[in-house]
Protein backbone atom coordinates (compact mmCIF):
# COMPACT_ATOMS: atom_id res chain seq x y z
CA UNK A 1 0.00 0.00 0.00
CA UNK A 2 3.02 2.60 0.44
CA UNK A 3 5.10 1.79 -2.25
CA UNK A 4 1.12 2.14 -4.00
CA UNK A 5 0.64 5.20 -2.57
CA UNK A 6 3.88 6.53 -3.68
CA UNK A 7 3.98 5.58 -6.95
CA UNK A 8 0.48 7.09 -7.68
CA UNK A 9 1.45 10.54 -5.68
CA UNK A 10 4.55 11.19 -7.56
CA UNK A 11 4.26 9.63 -10.91
CA UNK A 12 0.67 9.14 -11.85
CA UNK A 13 -2.07 6.52 -11.98
CA UNK A 14 -0.35 4.36 -14.51
CA UNK A 15 2.39 3.28 -12.30
CA UNK A 16 0.63 1.55 -9.55
CA UNK A 17 -0.47 -1.09 -11.95
CA UNK A 18 2.84 -1.77 -13.17
CA UNK A 19 4.03 -2.06 -9.35
CA UNK A 20 1.18 -4.36 -8.57
CA UNK A 21 0.99 -7.12 -11.60
CA UNK A 22 5.09 -7.00 -11.97
CA UNK A 23 4.88 -8.22 -8.40
CA UNK A 24 2.53 -10.59 -8.87
CA UNK A 25 4.38 -11.96 -11.59
CA UNK A 26 7.73 -11.70 -9.53
CA UNK A 27 5.89 -13.40 -6.29
CA UNK A 28 5.81 -17.05 -8.74
CA UNK A 29 9.43 -17.51 -9.00
CA UNK A 30 9.74 -17.91 -5.48
CA UNK A 31 6.31 -19.42 -4.96
CA UNK A 32 7.78 -22.22 -7.42
CA UNK A 33 11.16 -22.42 -5.54
CA UNK A 34 9.36 -23.08 -2.31
CA UNK A 35 7.16 -25.76 -4.18
CA UNK A 36 9.64 -27.45 -5.73
CA UNK A 37 12.12 -27.21 -2.77
CA UNK A 38 13.53 -30.78 -1.88
CA UNK A 39 13.12 -30.63 1.71
CA UNK A 40 13.87 -34.70 2.13
CA UNK A 41 17.49 -34.95 3.43
CA UNK A 42 19.73 -38.11 4.72
CA UNK A 43 22.03 -38.34 7.66
CA UNK A 44 24.96 -35.87 6.12
CA UNK A 45 22.34 -32.82 5.58
CA UNK A 46 22.07 -32.89 2.20
CA UNK A 47 19.52 -33.13 -0.40
CA UNK A 48 18.26 -36.72 -0.97
CA UNK A 49 16.66 -36.29 -4.97
CA UNK A 50 16.12 -40.04 -4.93
CA UNK A 51 13.14 -39.61 -2.19
CA UNK A 52 11.22 -37.50 -5.03
CA UNK A 53 10.67 -41.82 -6.62
CA UNK A 54 8.69 -42.40 -3.65
CA UNK A 55 6.27 -40.01 -4.39
CA UNK A 56 4.94 -36.64 -3.52
CA UNK A 57 3.71 -37.37 -0.30
CA UNK A 58 7.23 -39.55 0.78
CA UNK A 59 8.06 -37.94 4.24
CA UNK A 60 11.66 -39.11 6.10
CA UNK A 61 10.85 -40.36 9.54
CA UNK A 62 13.54 -42.43 10.11
CA UNK A 63 15.63 -41.45 13.09
CA UNK A 64 18.58 -40.87 11.70
CA UNK A 65 17.24 -38.81 9.03
CA UNK A 66 15.23 -37.15 11.70
CA UNK A 67 18.05 -36.13 13.51
CA UNK A 68 19.93 -34.23 10.48
CA UNK A 69 17.15 -31.54 10.42
CA UNK A 70 18.68 -28.75 11.67
CA UNK A 71 17.12 -24.94 11.28
CA UNK A 72 19.42 -24.25 8.71
CA UNK A 73 17.40 -26.80 6.49
CA UNK A 74 14.46 -24.63 6.69
CA UNK A 75 16.54 -21.71 6.72
CA UNK A 76 16.37 -21.31 2.76
CA UNK A 77 13.16 -21.98 2.35
CA UNK A 78 12.13 -19.68 4.89
CA UNK A 79 13.68 -16.90 3.25
CA UNK A 80 12.25 -18.08 -0.28
CA UNK A 81 8.68 -17.99 1.26
CA UNK A 82 9.23 -14.88 2.83
CA UNK A 83 9.89 -13.03 -0.50
CA UNK A 84 6.73 -15.12 -1.99
CA UNK A 85 4.52 -13.59 0.64
CA UNK A 86 5.59 -9.91 0.41
CA UNK A 87 5.57 -10.16 -3.26
CA UNK A 88 2.19 -11.47 -3.01
CA UNK A 89 0.55 -8.75 -0.59
CA UNK A 90 1.23 -5.54 -2.77
CA UNK A 91 -1.60 -6.89 -5.39
CA UNK A 92 -4.32 -6.69 -3.21
CA UNK A 93 -4.28 -3.06 -1.19
CA UNK A 94 -3.29 -1.22 -5.15
CA UNK A 95 -6.36 -3.20 -6.70
CA UNK A 96 -8.53 -2.12 -4.09
CA UNK A 97 -7.34 1.81 -4.40
CA UNK A 98 -7.79 1.59 -8.04
CA UNK A 99 -11.13 -0.09 -8.12
CA UNK A 100 -12.16 2.36 -5.82
CA UNK A 101 -10.61 5.74 -8.14
CA UNK A 102 -11.94 4.13 -11.38
CA UNK A 103 -15.45 3.88 -10.03
CA UNK A 104 -18.17 6.98 -9.55
CA UNK A 105 -19.30 7.36 -5.77
CA UNK A 106 -22.41 6.01 -6.36
CA UNK A 107 -21.69 2.43 -8.37
CA UNK A 108 -18.50 2.08 -5.50
CA UNK A 109 -21.01 -0.33 -3.86
CA UNK A 110 -21.78 -2.42 -6.85
CA UNK A 111 -18.65 -2.99 -7.99
CA UNK A 112 -16.79 -3.53 -4.41
CA UNK A 113 -19.51 -6.11 -4.16
CA UNK A 114 -18.75 -8.23 -7.10
CA UNK A 115 -15.05 -7.86 -6.66
CA UNK A 116 -15.99 -9.66 -3.51
CA UNK A 117 -17.93 -12.05 -4.79
CA UNK A 118 -15.17 -13.00 -7.47
CA UNK A 119 -12.70 -13.18 -4.80
CA UNK A 120 -14.85 -15.63 -2.82
CA UNK A 121 -15.69 -17.74 -5.39
CA UNK A 122 -12.17 -18.23 -6.22
CA UNK A 123 -11.39 -19.01 -2.13
CA UNK A 124 -14.11 -21.62 -3.07
CA UNK A 125 -13.51 -22.92 -6.41
CA UNK A 126 -10.11 -22.86 -6.19
CA UNK A 127 -9.47 -25.98 -3.64
CA UNK A 128 -11.83 -27.95 -5.16
CA UNK A 129 -9.77 -27.42 -8.76
CA UNK A 130 -6.63 -28.40 -6.91
CA UNK A 131 -8.32 -31.28 -5.54
CA UNK A 132 -8.86 -32.38 -9.31
CA UNK A 133 -5.40 -31.73 -10.54
CA UNK A 134 -3.18 -33.61 -7.79
CA UNK A 135 -6.11 -36.38 -8.40
CA UNK A 136 -5.31 -36.04 -12.41
CA UNK A 137 -1.84 -34.86 -12.46
CA UNK A 138 -0.32 -37.29 -10.57
CA UNK A 139 0.64 -34.99 -7.26
CA UNK A 140 0.67 -31.98 -5.13
CA UNK A 141 3.99 -30.44 -7.04
CA UNK A 142 2.95 -30.53 -10.35
CA UNK A 143 -0.88 -29.47 -9.26
CA UNK A 144 0.40 -26.65 -7.48
CA UNK A 145 2.83 -25.97 -9.98
CA UNK A 146 0.19 -25.35 -12.52
CA UNK A 147 -2.15 -23.27 -10.19
CA UNK A 148 0.66 -20.80 -9.68
CA UNK A 149 0.18 -19.78 -13.34
CA UNK A 150 -3.25 -18.45 -11.89
CA UNK A 151 -0.95 -15.71 -10.26
CA UNK A 152 0.80 -14.75 -14.14
CA UNK A 153 -2.38 -14.12 -15.48
CA UNK A 154 -3.08 -12.21 -12.49
CA UNK A 155 -0.01 -10.21 -13.11
CA UNK A 156 -0.83 -9.60 -16.90
CA UNK A 157 -4.21 -8.22 -16.09
CA UNK A 158 -2.43 -5.99 -14.04
CA UNK A 159 -0.16 -4.61 -16.25
CA UNK A 160 -3.10 -4.48 -18.67
CA UNK A 161 -4.44 -1.94 -16.11
CA UNK A 162 -1.54 0.56 -17.14
CA UNK A 163 -3.07 1.46 -20.69
CA UNK A 164 -6.39 2.12 -19.28
CA UNK A 165 -6.66 3.38 -15.53
CA UNK A 166 -5.55 6.88 -16.60
CA UNK A 167 -8.57 7.42 -18.68
CA UNK A 168 -11.02 6.36 -16.41
CA UNK A 169 -10.46 8.34 -13.53
CA UNK A 170 -10.70 10.95 -16.44
CA UNK A 171 -13.97 9.97 -16.52
CA UNK A 172 -14.81 9.84 -13.16
CA UNK A 173 -13.44 13.44 -12.40
CA UNK A 174 -15.68 15.02 -15.72
CA UNK A 175 -18.35 12.87 -14.06
CA UNK A 176 -18.19 14.49 -10.51
CA UNK A 177 -17.67 17.39 -11.99
CA UNK A 178 -20.97 17.44 -13.91
CA UNK A 179 -22.17 16.29 -11.03
CA UNK A 180 -21.21 19.31 -9.17
CA UNK A 181 -22.55 21.61 -11.42
CA UNK A 182 -25.95 19.54 -11.95
CA UNK A 183 -26.18 19.78 -7.86
CA UNK A 184 -25.38 23.52 -8.30
CA UNK A 185 -27.51 24.17 -10.63
CA UNK A 186 -30.25 22.50 -8.79
CA UNK A 187 -29.59 24.17 -5.48
CA UNK A 188 -30.06 27.69 -7.34
CA UNK A 189 -33.17 26.60 -9.00
CA UNK A 190 -34.61 25.91 -5.76
CA UNK A 191 -33.29 29.04 -4.20
CA UNK A 192 -35.08 30.78 -6.93
CA UNK A 193 -38.07 29.20 -6.68
CA UNK A 194 -38.21 29.45 -3.09
CA UNK A 195 -38.03 33.43 -3.57
CA UNK A 196 -40.64 33.61 -5.65
CA UNK A 197 -42.56 31.98 -3.44
CA UNK A 198 -41.95 33.93 -0.36
CA UNK A 199 -42.46 36.76 -2.70
CA UNK A 200 -46.39 35.93 -3.13
CA UNK A 201 -47.10 35.15 -0.03
CA UNK A 202 -46.18 38.78 0.87
CA UNK A 203 -48.21 40.41 -1.71
CA UNK A 204 -50.97 38.01 -0.55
Amino acid sequence: GVGGSYLYARYGPRYPALFSGGAAIAGCLPMWGLINFDFHVDENNNNNSNNYDKGDDYFVNDGASASAITFSTYFTPGIIALLAGCMSGITGPIVKSTLQNVTMPQMRGQAFALLNTFDDFGRGLGPAFVAWMIENLGGRTRAFNIGVIGWTLCGILNLMLFCTVEGDEEKVRLGLEQMAVEKEEDESRNFRENDEVSENLEFS
